[in-house]
């Protein structure tokens, strides 16, 4: 008989919070925390479509729109008002999705150093000159642990993921999904990464 097939999730999320001071350097301030997901109930103020859809080459568009739109839909349960999508924040998360798929890692930080905070810069969002707030939330997931639904779950189980996603201050997100786990970390089975990014310009 063929040994059952287990689940796999992972979890990992990262805030950095950033003001400009008035000589011009930077005060930067970093909590960073590793966990596993629990299930949590996700309200019902209005249905999302998609939320179960397993991520594939084909449906990133649709599993992206899925999980913005339970995030906004538990942001309104607790009287926060939605993220809007950002092609800079998308493009930061994706890059760093894909690198931690085929570079075979679970990471905020990458292997040639690169940080949530680096990333947002090569792609535009923020500047030398900004005062910003961002955070960044990832997660993998093998078999129904990978669908959008699965996921949000997850990070709305662990409290620093949850903070992130409910916190006042962010505005913008951008959200990066790969249909490939980290091979030595899903033991061959089928499921996807997932990067959120989180940020908000200040006196933009």
């Amino acid at each position: 008989m063929a040994a059952p097939r287990l689940r796999r999730l992972a979890l990992a999320a990262a805030t950095v919070t950033t003001a400009i001071c008035a000589g011009g350097s930077p005060a930067l301030a970093h909590t960073h925390a590793h966990g596993r997901g629990r299930a949590h109930g996700l309200g019902a103020h209005h249905a999302c479509a998609n939320t179960q859809l397993m991520p594939t080459a084909r449906n990133l568009t649709l599993i992206r729109g899925a999980t913005l739109c339970l995030i906004n839909r538990e942001r309104a349960a607790h009287g926060e008002r939605p993220l809007r999508p950002n092609r800079r924040l998308r493009r930061a998360a994706q890059s760093h999705t894909e690198s931690m798929a085929f570079g075979d890692y679970f990471e905020h930080t990458g292997p040639r150093g690169g940080t949530p905070l680096t990333r947002m810069r090569a792609a535009g969002y923020i500047s030398s000159r900004s005062s910003y707030e961002v955070g960044e939330n990832i997660a993998w997931g093998t078999l129904s642990l990978a669908t959008p639904r699965a996921i949000v779950a997850a990070w709305m189980g662990s409290p620093p993921h949850r903070a992130n996603i409910l916190d006042p201050h962010y505005r913008e997100t951008g959200i990066g999904v790969s249909p490939h786990p980290p091979s030595s970390l899903a033991h061959g089975q089928s499921g996807a990464i997932y990067t959120q990014d989180f940020g908000v310009i200040i006196g933009r």
